[in-house]
């Protein structure tokens, strides 16, 4: 049986220009992107990279170039996210967010199932959750 304590997942979202998805994920989401390696493949017909992935603690988030390929509805229900992240310390994760020009679609709200969460919206479309386990009462 594998060992899936050491199990991790990094999703990867189709993007338009892959160095302008990393570069927002770097300087409003606070994610690191290494300059040489974190954007891959630059050819003639993408210079702006057909790869590219960012890393904040035990996350990455990688970007693919999809042409023609539609981004997430803007119209799309308010429950609707890409991706869900659990985190430490979230409401200074959020102020920092703010603080950096984060497009906050839904802020700090404890939901049904007792997660406190806020959800971003990144410029192709991207919903990304934050969530923080409350302490026990």
């Amino acid at each position: 049986m594998p060992d899936t304590d050491s199990w991790r997942a990094a999703p990867i979202f189709g993007v338009a220009n892959v160095r302008r998805s990393a570069e927002y994920w770097r300087d409003v989401l606070g994610f690191s992107l290494d300059p040489d390696a974190g954007i891959f493949a630059p050819v003639t017909t993408e210079p702006e990279g057909v790869y590219g992935i960012v890393k904040r603690g035990g996350v990455w988030v990688h970007f693919q170039v999809r042409r023609g390929a539609q981004a997430p509805r803007a119209d799309r229900p308010p429950h609707e996210r890409d991706v869900y992240l659990y985190v430490n310390q979230i409401h200074d994760l959020h102020a920092d967010l703010v603080e950096r020009g984060a497009k906050v679609v839904q802020p700090p709200t404890v939901a049904l199932y007792g997660i406190l969460e806020f959800v971003v919206e990144d410029p192709d479309g991207h919903r990304i959750a934050f969530g923080g386990i409350l302490p026990e009462a």
